[in-house]
């Protein structure tokens, strides 16, 4: 029997709900104002691709959101660090390996065949596309197309 009061009173105590000690509304967020929004260039609107041997990006704080690399540690070599100069992340091929790095900025299409480089600047500035070695650009809209050893875009950001 008194194993029987026992199971009974731990069955009870298993069901009993616990009592609400608050009364006041769910936890909701408070009221935080959302960050201000960046001024940024439309010089990278139009849908186009890069080509060459080795293509820098540079940007003012926040080109990282504007950007994009695809990474494949197989044929890919990639490192993030912090400069002098701010934040800069490379993706480089791997000796011997075949492909190509692949990354975007807006609209554009960037396409190194050795490297792209991001660098994202500590200081305000302009953003500031350099393409090295063999270097084609095609504007998809119009098909217009522009080749050189260098080439070198540069998207003011107003102040």
């Amino acid at each position: 029997m008194r194993t029987l009061l026992t199971c009974t009173l731990l069955l009870l105590a298993a069901c009993h709900q616990p009592s609400k000690q608050s009364t006041s509304p769910k936890n909701e967020p408070a009221d935080v104002p959302p960050p201000p929004t960046r001024v940024w260039t439309d010089a990278f609107v139009k849908k186009s691709i890069l080509f060459a041997e080795e293509i820098i990006v540079e940007g003012p704080q926040g080109i990282i959101l504007h950007t994009a690399v695809r990474v494949e540690p197989e044929i890919h070599d990639f490192s993030t660090r912090t400069t002098p100069d701010g934040l800069l992340q490379e993706t480089r091929l791997k000796p011997g390996a075949g492909g190509e790095v692949h990354a975007g900025l807006d609209n554009w299409e960037l396409i190194g065949f050795q490297r792209i480089t991001i660098l994202e600047r500590v200081a305000p500035c302009d953003v500031r596309v350099r393409a090295r070695g063999d270097a084609r650009f095609v504007d998809q809209t119009t098909k217009e197309e522009q080749s050189g050893a260098e080439l070198v875009f540069e998207g003011k950001i107003p102040r």
